[in-house]
């Protein structure tokens, strides 16, 4: 791992970087971090993020590792992580999606309660079986309960979901001059098999606390308060707290309210964390570096490094090669970055062009690139890197462990190159690879125990990569086909499902078709548990086809789900069988046209909630 923190973000292939961002996430949920909060969330979690988008610290709860000894506890309710914002727009657009809910339930206007984010980790307590499990991956967490006995205590009544931390003047006290951040302290605390001497004496002088969430010294108040005055209510939310805080927790109360906008793989769309805006400083372009991704190649431009809003930055993302283009950017360019709270910092402009060299060949195998609108694509199917991001992939969808990239490369390297032949293995033909005894009997257990254990099949239809075939649309194609029989669905039945468009449609079914023998062997292998739930629709949209475009004054996603919320289909352009195109602001007159044309209705965004009331 050394080395590969010592190599540039664009010279690392894409499982090489999901396997540097698992190594060091691992590393901070165990106390020990081996880079700076700020390299993580704004260096390599971007890279990440645009190089492999369905990679699970992006898209999920960022997991904890696994923790020595203890074993894995699946939670009954999935532990999901807060959703972040750092703008006060951000702020505006949340209460307005919780005030549109309200409104489209019939309740009365909304209060929230205000509450300091505590900075430490997120466990579960359950007061009648005295267990304490860690968040984990957000389905399944660790069962720590032994802390109990060694002194930590709980902060409020009954069960609950919480955060462990340290008392800080307890830490400033005793253990700042030896660590750096209270919060690191604590999860080496929890993350280990063996307590250090500072760990055992903090529990025993009872400065190690699980505060439940319920039971917090909370605010209530409305939204036109938040708005108007939300960095008064965070200090009097967090004034008198008592451990390190970083940032304020907003949430509906209304149980109603609450429930009908539900929540999504990663947070709970009725919860939100809000950290203050940042600030903004003109940085030198010093170069950029092309990083080969899954198949984008995508730019990550060098600045000569400088502090800004607490951390140090000397890479940020362009994002694609059009904006490089469009935006001048390259040797010598200057740019004015932003960085909001401990959001990723974002180029804002470009003051003075630079040199724009854009490659024409991709920097790993050479392969002329493609142009696809504005990213440039490596397409060399052969390519080595292609085939260990498509194992590791799978694995890291199914969620299976030690199936780093490091390791696969060398299955790769030595002609275990598909997922078959890894299943296919043998600890024998993982030695001849080139990995020790040890290890490779070890990927022989873990392959053993996904085997056993039930895995969801929309997870699995998913980790085969297909273009367009994440979670979200295997689960709508497994909701009228089992996995057995998904490779029989037509163009036709594909483009019948919501969301799925005549391309989509066809490219799904033809991959489909070459994953066929794959998707029975997996079929053969794992134990899938059949996700299929076809529930009948209810409310005011039942039978409805709807399509959202435009500006709205609501926020479009949040209108999308209170649409779906109410029982009508959400489509993502306008067909023969849509009802009605629900249009904003700045919607040109082609598109309201075409939508006329094909006998659909035009409404307003004020027609669409009087659907509703």
């Amino acid at each position: 791992m050394k080395k590969l923190l010592k190599t540039k973000i664009a010279n690392l292939t894409d499982n090489q970087l999901s396997e540097l961002m698992t190594y060091l996430n691992e590393q901070y949920r165990k106390g020990t971090p081996l880079i700076s909060d700020a390299a993580f969330d704004f260096i390599y979690l971007p890279a990440l993020a645009k190089r492999v988008p369905q990679h699970p610290l992006v898209t999920k709860v960022q997991p904890e590792p696994q923790m020595g000894t203890k074993g894995r506890v699946t939670h009954v309710h999935p532990m999901l992580s807060t959703n972040k914002a750092y703008l006060d727009s951000e702020l505006a657009d949340f209460t307005n999606r919780c005030q549109q809910a309200a409104i489209a339930l019939k309740q009365p206007e909304l209060t929230y309660r205000i509450t300091a984010k505590l900075d430490g980790l997120a466990a579960k307590y359950d007061a009648e079986h005295q267990t304490v499990v860690t968040r984990g991956d957000g389905h399944q967490g660790f069962e720590v309960g032994r802390l109990l006995e060694l002194g930590l205590k709980v902060i409020g009544n009954g069960s609950g979901v919480g955060e462990i931390v340290i008392e800080q003047n307890y830490f400033d006290a005793n253990l700042s001059t030896k660590y750096k951040h209270s919060r690191n302290f604590v999860a080496g605390i929890v993350n280990a098999d063996n307590i250090n001497e500072d760990g055992l004496r903090a529990l025993a002088d009872g400065a190690i606390h699980l505060v439940l969430f319920k039971d917090m010294f909370g605010l209530t108040v409305k939204a036109n308060q938040i708005e108007s005055n939300m960095i008064q209510l965070a200090t009097l939310a967090s004034q008198d707290c008592a451990y390190n805080c970083d940032g304020t927790v907003i949430e509906v109360i209304n149980p109603i309210v609450k429930d009908a906008m539900g929540s999504n793989d990663r947070h709970h769309n009725w919860q939100l964390a809000f950290k203050q805006q940042g600030e903004t400083a003109l940085f030198n372009v010093l170069g950029i570096e092309w990083a080969v991704g899954r198949n984008k190649i995508t730019p990550v431009i060098e600045v000569e490094p400088q502090l800004l809003s607490g951390a140090v930055i000397s890479r940020v993302t362009a994002h694609h090669a059009g904006n490089v283009k469009a935006l001048s950017l390259g040797k010598g360019a200057v740019i004015e970055l932003v960085r909001s709270g401990f959001v990723i910092p974002k180029i804002e402009k470009c003051i003075q062009k630079g040199v724009v060299d854009i490659p024409t060949h991709c920097p790993c195998c050479h392969s002329p690139v493609q142009w696809a609108n504005d990213f440039i694509l490596c397409v060399n199917d052969e390519c080595t890197e292609r085939k260990v991001s498509s194992i590791c992939y799978h694995f890291e969808l199914i969620g299976a462990d030690l199936f780093g990239r490091k390791t696969v490369q060398k299955l790769v390297l030595g002609g275990l190159d598909s997922i078959i032949s890894i299943y296919q293995a043998t600890q024998s033909m993982f030695e001849h690879c080139g990995l020790g005894a040890g290890q490779a009997a070890n990927l022989i257990t873990e392959l053993n125990r996904i085997r056993e254990t039930p895995v969801d099949d929309f997870k699995v239809l998913a980790s085969l990569g297909i273009k367009s075939l994440g979670r979200g649309s295997s689960k709508r194609l497994l909701a009228v086909k089992p996995l057995a029989e998904v490779t029989t669905l037509s163009v036709a039945d594909i483009t019948a499902l919501e969301n799925f468009g005549d391309t989509t449609a066809l490219i799904i079914e033809k991959n489909l078709g070459h994953k066929a023998n794959l998707i029975q062997f997996l079929i053969n292998q794992l134990n899938i548990k059949n996700t299929k739930s076809v529930t009948p629709k209810t409310g005011a949209l039942v039978g409805l086809k709807l399509v959202f475009t435009g500006k709205m004054t609501s926020n479009r996603d949040s209108m999308k789900s209170l649409a779906e919320t109410n029982g009508a289909d959400v489509q993502s352009s306008v067909r023969k069988d849509t009802t009605y195109l629900v249009a904003g602001l700045n919607v040109g007159a082609t598109k309201i046209n075409a939508a006329q044309a094909k006998g659909v209705s035009v409404i307003s965004e004020q027609d669409f909630y009087a659907l509703i009331a």
